[in-house]
């Protein structure tokens, strides 16, 4: 899926190549100041992209290898997209990804070293790839050049290219996920149901934020079918804060609640539920990516930027809570179906 016909929109470019142009010049002259005053030089990665850039039309270097150190605001599975991005972007423009470990991630329950370790053992994405062990200006860094990269190597206007090349990488990053633990069959048919507060409320990023109403009510509708079917099951429910504002979904649907819970544990749990039923953020929408159950994905009409690629086979939930049972009922089957397979003697 390499570009062969490169298209560089003259307002985007122009306005990339004057920003670049005017905010590296200014920081060559206060990193010649440093050097004046005996103090470290420091170029930020957009100012190294611009460089790296300038290089690689001019064939002096060109630039082969990106890889995605992360974004210390970012939370473990956003930055875990950005390196699956990364990937496909190399593989589709005709470069090298090379991997870097996680290093700083927020919220850490653990001293830092220990929280990015876990997080980087439990995605498993290093597996098989070629560690970076270029310098900063010899490698270019995905999460924070993205919009750039697709601009300069000839990606604007062409999103969906992309996010077929995302798809299809898929299964791929479902193998690096299993390849250090295994697959947990459950006994009883698994609903996860994760619930986005702690960060979100009506008021605090209320983009992201569903309200209980809304997801007891698409719990209800899964519970409905279930029994319809007669199928043994337990339903978890997944989110932070007061237990309390959890308590309708025990007292309405049975469920266990798993609140404030470790969040390695957490994802792992959401991953392998049989029916997953997901919030608005990363860390639902990655859990998902690799989950092979039913996804429950909330309005396509809310859909975020890393949520483009979503997989044809999410089934869309809409505001109220209630979505398309007959296509449930159809991947229930399919689920069933495995189940029974792995279940067998």
């Amino acid at each position: 899926m390499k570009s062969n016909s490169p298209r560089y929109p003259l307002a985007p470019f122009v306005k990339f190549l004057a920003r670049g142009s005017r905010k590296y010049a200014w920081s060559c002259l206060k990193n010649c100041v440093k050097i004046l005053i005996g103090r470290k030089t420091f170029f930020h990665d957009d100012e190294l992209f611009f460089r790296q850039y300038l290089l690689h039309v001019f064939r002096v270097r060109r630039i082969e290898r990106i890889n995605s150190p992360g974004l210390d605001s970012e939370g473990p599975a956003s930055q875990a997209l950005f390196i699956v991005h990364a990937m496909n972007f190399a593989a589709s423009s005709g470069l090298r990804y090379v991997h870097t470990p996680f290093a700083l991630i927020p919220h850490a329950d653990r001293p830092m070293n220990d929280w990015a370790a876990s997080w980087e053992a439990h995605f498993n994405l290093g597996a098989g790839e070629i560690p970076c062990t270029s310098p900063r200006h010899k490698v270019v860094s995905y999460c924070s050049n993205f919009t750039n990269l697709q601009l300069c190597f000839g990606w604007w206007g062409r999103k969906e290219e992309l996010d077929k090349g995302f798809r299809a990488l898929i299964p791929e990053i479902r193998c690096k996920y299993y390849a250090n633990k295994s697959r947990r069959f459950n006994s009883d048919l698994t609903v996860a149901v994760h619930i986005r507060r702690g960060d979100v409320s009506p008021s605090q990023n209320s983009h992201y934020f569903t309200s209980t109403e809304s997801v007891l009510r698409t719990v209800k509708l899964v519970k409905s079918i279930l029994d319809r079917y007669r199928m043994k099951h337990r339903i978890g429910v997944y989110s932070e804060g007061d237990s309390g504002d959890f308590e309708s979904f025990h007292s309405e649907c049975g469920a266990e609640l798993f609140i404030n819970a470790d969040p390695i544990w957490t994802m792992q749990e959401l991953i392998e539920a049989d029916v997953l039923v997901m919030a608005k953020g990363c860390f639902s929408y990655y859990s998902a990516l690799i989950s092979d159950g039913v996804k429950i994905f909330h309005s396509s009409r809310e859909a975020f930027l890393w949520e483009s690629a979503s997989v044809e086979e999410f089934i869309v939930r809409e505001l109220d809570g209630s979505f398309d049972a007959a296509e449930f009922d159809r991947q229930l089957e399919r689920v069933i179906a495995a189940r029974a397979q792995v279940g067998s003697p």
